[in-house]
């Protein structure tokens, strides 16, 4: 559910920015691996699949991007096409080395908000900065910490890298020029750029002040070379875009672990599995409770009811203990009335509410994204 409700958080803020979501197939040929470069420098953490009818030699996807080059290629493009935005929320599988899991920080197979955008040269600019403000506006909503790493080359180690090195140093000096257009502070991090690309990498902060790459851009001019990616300029030649990786989240399992420590497990009621606990006092006022479950269900609202046999005081406990946001308490008082009381998660009693106004606070909640 929590995966989910992310996921369609930044879909509907990627949708409103004209990216359109496609799915690639989890296993592909490794001549497609061989032709990104990432056969080469990626194969010992790429799970290789065996197929009982054929020799050919298959891997599942650690990457989205080959798969999206592939799309870009199936039809022509003119200079008129450009920007093709792309995203993909299909899974991803990494061989790890055991020492190197670690809970939902780092897994073997997990997905990401992954985008690839093919664009002009003279479009890159305008697209990075709508992904770093989309990136910002996202990062606002949870209220996390981060900082900004500029990833860069190993210089004492040129064989680690793909393309021209006069490109490199054209783009490294681009991604500073970006970073400081849009007033943000940056560190350095040599070495710590992708085989084809120097990497703007947003690293957050958890609750206990470790840091954690999530968001990321990357200014790629080796891929395209290396698929043969073109379209038809307006002067009638063929160019080849360039082609722009970006997540914001990053991996969304990732993501999750950094949130639920973030916030001790009381997720926002926009994100939580159970938006509402509706917590009858006796068996008197079970009929009234299911009737106010049944109308906080059709306003989309997430809601149990409660019927155990329990005492208030232990239904209270339990609700507390599984951080659900809200909890209405309905005794013959609330039902000869119509109303609920209201009870906010941390202790907080909220008093004698009626029905569509209270549904009304919680919609109006999820809806703005409330911390």
């Amino acid at each position: 559910m929590v995966r989910r409700l992310l996921n369609e958080y930044v879909e509907q803020m990627q949708t409103a920015e004209g990216y359109q979501q496609v799915w690639t197939p989890q296993v592909g040929k490794a001549d497609l691996f061989k032709t990104s470069g990432h056969y080469d420098k990626y194969k010992g953490d790429m799970f290789r699949v065996t197929s009982n009818y054929s020799d050919e030699e298959f891997y599942l996807k650690p990457m989205n991007c080959p798969q999206h080059t592939q799309i870009y290629a199936s039809s022509m493009r003119s200079y008129r096409d450009l920007p093709v935005r792309m995203t993909d929320f299909a899974m991803l599988y990494r061989d790890e080395k055991p020492g190197e899991l670690s809970g939902l920080a780092r897994t073997r197979s997990f997905s990401q908000d992954d985008c690839h955008i093919f664009c002009r040269e003279d479009q890159v600019d305008k697209e990075i900065d709508t992904a770093l403000q989309m990136t910002k506006k996202i990062m606002e909503t949870f209220g996390l910490k981060y900082r900004y790493r500029l990833s860069t080359r190993d210089l004492a180690h040129p064989e680690k890298y793909l393309g021209d090195p006069e490109t490199w140093d054209r783009v490294e000096k681009w991604a500073v020029e970006i970073m400081e257009r849009n007033n943000i502070p940056y560190y350095d991090g040599p070495g710590e750029a992708a085989f084809y690309a120097p990497k703007m990498d947003l690293m957050a902060t958890d609750a206990l002040g470790r840091e954690w790459q999530l968001s990321t851009v990357q200014i790629d001019y080796v891929q395209p070379a290396r698929f043969g990616l073109t379209y038809v300029d307006q002067d009638g030649t063929e160019k080849t875009p360039v082609m722009i990786h970006r997540a914001i989240l990053g991996s969304a399992e990732r993501f999750m672990m950094v949130i639920l420590e973030h916030f001790a497990g009381a997720l926002p009621l926009w994100l939580s599995p159970v938006q509402v606990k509706v917590l009858p006092i006796s068996d008197k006022t079970m009929d009234y409770s299911k009737k106010i479950t049944d109308e906080l269900k059709k306003a989309g609202i997430r809601v149990e009811l409660n019927g155990d046999a329990d005492s208030l005081g232990k239904k209270i406990r339990n609700a507390e203990a599984e951080k659900v946001p809200y909890m209405l308490i309905v005794g013959e008082k609330e039902a000869e009335a119509g109303s609920v009381s209201v009870r906010q998660r941390g202790q907080k009693d909220l008093g004698i509410m009626d029905l569509p106004g209270f549904i009304n606070k919680v919609v109006g909640e999820d809806r703005e994204k409330m911390i």
